[in-house]
């Protein structure tokens, strides 16, 4: 059987995960560049491997909801669309990685250069580029966790019973499905 993504402990698990990630992305201030080059190293393979990890969760509840449609249930269904939405967030925030290398190869690249003013400038810019997106990587990082934090929670208390929700539809479905109405109960067995 799959992994029950209709326990919310298991989102939670997941949420953690995405939140330690975010606190293990380097400080650019104290960082020196060979020592931001192998810790960004590092941040890219825990991301790509989430990332993968998020994509064979939905495949794998896939799978075993045509297998199993007894196993398919609203819970699970909404485990695996709150885990699948951390993926768009995690995507982002690897990119943002991906700027830094690249501004970092750059760095690398000009580090013998002259020190005109142009050199110097293009330099500080380079360095503002990847204090930003270390920070947008973070701020996305950040947001997938307290999103999946948030999800578990429905989870716990679901729409109708839960006094906390003030009116705000129950999990962050994407705009094209943000208007469809909820899923209908399964009918019960007749006797």
């Amino acid at each position: 059987m799959a992994t029950d993504v209709g326990d919310p402990d298991y989102l939670l698990h997941f949420a953690g995960r995405i939140s330690r990630y975010a606190l293990r992305l380097p400080d650019f201030r104290t960082s020196g560049d060979d020592v931001l080059t192998e810790q960004i190293h590092d941040r890219i393979a825990d991301l790509g491997d989430l990332l993968t990890v998020l994509a064979f969760e939905h495949y794998l509840q896939r799978q075993e909801a045509a297998r199993f449609p007894h196993w398919d249930t609203q819970a699970r269904r909404r485990g695996t669309a709150a885990l699948t939405g951390a993926a768009q967030p995690v995507g982002h925030a690897l990119a943002d990685l991906g700027a830094v290398v690249e501004r970092l190869g750059f760095l690398h690249e000009t580090a013998e250069y002259a020190p005109t003013a142009e050199h110097t400038d293009a330099v500080r810019s380079a360095r503002d580029v990847i204090r930003g997106r270390l920070a947008s990587a973070r701020s996305h990082l950040n947001a997938a966790a307290r999103r999946l934090s948030e999800d578990a929670e429905q989870l716990l208390d679901p729409p109708g019973k839960n006094r906390h929700t003030h009116g705000v539809a129950p999990f962050h479905a994407p705009a094209s499905t943000a208007c469809l109405p909820p899923a209908p109960h399964p009918p019960s067995p007749s006797r």
